[in-house]
């Protein structure tokens, strides 16, 4: 055991391993010259991914991706119903499209198409509210220049099957929608600041207290604040967006591009000078995070999957981003043990799982990938109480992220890990 902390005592100390970085996925089309436009996940696990005029890409493991459909199309954005159903919408100069698969991006149907002569504009989002019906929101070109664009606000109440207008806004681009925890739908406008809806989408008015100002996004955290996020930066809220206070700066001049949270709640944003920037505390202070990232590349979409932040990127396909940890940093706590985050992390090919037993008693530990199979059983019986180590060797098995699970006295615990070979 003695050898054991000295080594990881060691690591704790190396560079290699103390800094956060971007890690590339696989290859979507040839060449992985993809702009992912759109990128969102699922609760199963799977990644979907919009290859700018190129098709919808799946992953099922968070490495490698897999041609879903929609060939050639110009796909703007992409999110996952509650009922596991994917839609995505798209563009050409003479239609707007809304698609959806219902059987998880096997297969792809139309659901709506609307003609818009000499369109040039794109972008737009999609919610589900709580009364089972969908709001899709677009921007179109309605002219006569190019410049004049507005917002068309569809909605479904089977399922997606059929679509209504229920109205057209003349504020610009759609610039995010979210739902926030009172119901209200917040939609993003490029010239009117925020709009809200508070009939589940059949009307949207101004929402006076955010300015009438150019709106990138809009993402709502998991403890439901909302960041709104004009050219320059993100505006918080935690009071379904009755009030807004400044989230912060950075050390940026630059326009801000897009903006995400993942399950922790830590904030991303992109900027137009390729910085990227992080901050792990709702905006009040902020890190730039471009390790790992070309400089010709930045993060364009952004989504979360299983705690780990994924992004899509202008030009080489999609990234996901590692915050490496040791043995004290991350703990899953329960009556009677502690479950350490293995280190290091990401491994190749070995790597060691510390956990600490308060009393004795029956243990497994268990090794899954991102699927849910069981792939390796590190420990099947009894433990001593106190601190105990474990060496897990992946050499047998591909990249990608997997979990540990551990069962002691009648509790478990789950933490997840990255095999990068």
């Amino acid at each position: 055991m003695k050898s054991i902390l000295i080594v990881l005592a060691f690591l704790l100390t190396s560079d290699s391993y103390s800094q956060n970085y971007w890690i590339p996925t696989g290859t979507m089309s040839t060449g992985n010259n993809d702009f992912v436009y759109s990128i969102t996940s699922s609760p199963e696990g799977e990644l979907y991914a919009s290859s700018w005029a190129v098709g919808v890409y799946k992953s099922s493991n968070g490495t490698n991706w897999n041609f879903s459909g929609l060939s050639g199309k110009r796909v703007s954005y992409l999110t996952v119903a509650p009922n596991g159903d994917v839609y995505g919408l798209s563009i050409t100069q003479s239609f707007s499209y809304i698609h959806r698969s219902t059987d998880r991006g096997a297969t792809w149907e139309d659901v709506y198409t609307g003609s818009f002569p000499l369109n040039y504009a794109g972008g737009g989002s999609i919610v589900f509210p709580s009364d089972g019906s969908i709001v899709a929101a677009f921007a179109v070109t309605v002219g006569p220049s190019i410049g004049d664009v507005s917002t068309f606000v569809f909605k479904s109440t089977n399922n997606g099957s059929n679509w209504v207008q229920t109205q057209r806004i003349d504020l610009g681009f759609v610039g995010g929608m979210v739902i926030a925890a009172d119901g209200k739908i917040l939609l993003g406008t490029s010239l009117g600041g925020v709009a809200y809806s508070t009939n589940n989408g059949n009307t949207f008015l101004g929402l006076s207290s955010f300015p009438s100002i150019f709106i990138k996004t809009i993402v709502k955290a998991p403890d439901n604040t909302i960041y709104v996020s004009d050219a320059f930066g993100l505006n918080r809220s935690t009071d379904n967006g009755n009030t807004f206070e400044n989230a912060g700066g950075q050390n940026s001049t630059a326009f801000l591009r897009s903006a995400g949270v993942n399950s922790d709640g830590d904030l991303f944003i992109s900027m137009d000078d390729k910085k990227v920037f992080r901050s792990k505390d709702r905006g009040g202070s902020w890190t730039q995070v471009n390790n790992g990232l070309p400089a010709t590349v930045y993060p364009y979409s952004f989504t979360t999957m299983h705690g780990i932040m994924y992004a899509g990127t202008n030009n080489l396909g999609a990234f996901y981003f590692v915050s490496p940890t040791g043995i004290n940093s991350q703990t899953e706590v329960a009556d009677d043990f502690r479950l350490y985050q293995n280190f290091p992390n990401p491994f190749n090919p070995k790597t060691v799982i510390n956990y600490e037993l308060k009393v004795s008693g029956h243990v497994d530990l268990k090794i899954y990938d991102s699927a849910g199979n069981e792939v390796a059983t590190l420990l099947s019986g009894e433990e001593n109480a106190g601190l105990h180590s474990v060496i897990f060797n992946g050499s047998d098995l591909a990249s990608g992220i997997y979990y540990y699970r551990m069962n002691a006295n009648g509790e478990s615990g789950t933490r997840s890990m990255i095999l990068l070979k």
